[in-house]
């Protein structure tokens, strides 16, 4: 099954788990590059950044560098601001027609991702599998990520087999 992993990352959290899954998978990867990022540090990361998330916003994207219609399955990966996914993955989703073909989602959140990920998938019913994951700085969380990250990816391979 032709596979690609689409995500978007800001600090570097879900870049490197996308990574890892279509390396795993043997995926095509496709990052999502808004066209003005949101700043990476500050205050007005938080407004930013959680605001537009949080009305559902999208963001104008530079263009996509692979056609999501050419593949079977897809994997997205989203930080989480303000309970919801990034602006850029929202624009992603608004623009992809085959909605149908996204089998997973992950998330990175500083806190909990459940509700991000609940949300994707009441919005997206073909996502069979999901992760939360938490920011590398969370010294308490972060340490489960690798165990969660390779179940993960075990049932997606599962799936795509």
């Amino acid at each position: 099954m032709k596979t690609l992993v689409v995500y978007y990352s800001l600090e570097g959290n879900t870049k490197e788990a996308a990574e890892k899954i279509a390396s795993s998978l043997g995926a095509d990867i496709m990052a999502l590059v808004p066209v003005k990022d949101i700043p990476k540090k500050g205050l007005l990361k938080f407004l930013h950044g959680g605001s537009g998330a949080t009305k559902g916003k999208g963001t104008e994207l530079q263009p996509y560098t692979l056609d999501a219609s050419a593949y079977d399955a897809i994997i997205i990966g989203t930080p989480v601001w303000a309970g919801k996914p990034s602006m850029a993955m929202n624009q992603f989703l608004m623009d992809l027609k085959n909605k149908e073909k996204i089998i997973g989602a992950f998330a990175f959140a500083g806190g909990s991702a459940e509700k991000c990920l609940a949300g994707l998938c009441e919005k997206l019913p073909s996502i069979k599998h999901k992760v939360g994951l938490a920011d590398r700085n969370s010294k308490k969380l972060a340490p489960e990520n690798e165990g969660k990250l390779n179940a993960f990816i075990e049932a997606l391979k599962a799936e795509i087999a």
